[in-house]
């Protein structure tokens, strides 16, 4: 019971910030296989008073069973607020089958569903298939995983004012991971992202996302990330590059 009191406490002392549209899942593809069953929580929780009035915080978790095949859930939200007025409100939710974890490559499968108030974006679902590829030899201290594949995605737009508009896109999904352990309890990861429309190379987003993690105890990571993302053709005139850092405390059982 200590650690999840201890995770309780300290995230009190986290800060947040918003999040890239680009979720990078391999962040959070890190559980052992070798369990039936197994899951992690994810808190942050920030405040500022005085001059400033600022509310943060996100909630999320991952859902892992392993059995011939290994298959996971995650669920995440994230809400703010900054002089009584939301900044912050979106969530998703990411569901994939990997039909051989265990091995150096395999494929997957993905489905996967997320709303952004703050980016116009009322409903975005896809689907999407692929490839993954087992570069560098599990060791303790690297692993580098290269991904190959390709998703469908469906947009529902809505502009603050104006008609909602629908967006049908097949884009690439190329992904690059590589984890390193700097030190026992303390592991570096950076995960590149690249998604380009199929039907135009032109149109394409870009992630990547730098994280340090470090064990505070047995199943109590307390984590640093940073993301910089890219759209070439973002919606509604919103900006092209996103950058963002977050801190928060992570709970595996």
């Amino acid at each position: 019971m200590f650690r999840v009191y201890a995770g309780f406490f300290l995230v009190m002392f986290v800060y947040a910030a918003p999040l890239s549209a680009i979720v990078n899942i391999e962040k959070i593809n890190s559980l052992s296989e070798s369990k039936p069953f197994q899951g992690q929580l994810e808190f942050d929780l920030s405040g500022v008073s005085g001059n400033s009035e600022i509310r943060s915080g996100s909630l999320g978790s991952r859902l892992q069973w392993n059995d011939i095949a290994t298959q996971f859930l995650v669920l995440k939200y994230d809400y703010a607020k900054s002089l009584g007025v939301k900044s912050t409100d979106k969530s998703f939710m990411h569901y994939r089958f990997v039909n051989n974890a265990k091995a150096r490559s395999s494929w997957e499968s993905f489905f996967q569903l997320e709303k952004n108030e703050f980016a116009d974006l009322q409903l975005r679902s896809l689907l999407g298939a692929g490839m993954w590829f087992q570069l560098l030899e599990k060791n303790k201290n690297s692993y580098a995983k290269l991904g190959l594949g390709i998703f469908h995605s469906r947009e529902e737009l809505k502009p603050p004012a104006g008609a909602v508009t629908y967006d049908n896109i097949n884009r690439a999904n190329i992904y690059f991971t590589y984890k390193y352990s700097v030190t026992k309890g303390v592991n570096f990861l950076s995960t590149t992202y690249y998604q380009p429309d199929i039907e135009s190379a032109a149109d394409y987003r870009a992630l990547e996302q730098l994280s340090f993690e470090f064990s505070v105890v047995s199943d109590l990571v307390y984590f640093i990330t940073m993301d910089v993302s890219y759209d070439n053709k973002p919606f509604n005139s919103l900006e092209k590059n996103d950058s963002s850092y977050k801190s928060g405390i992570r709970y595996s059982f």
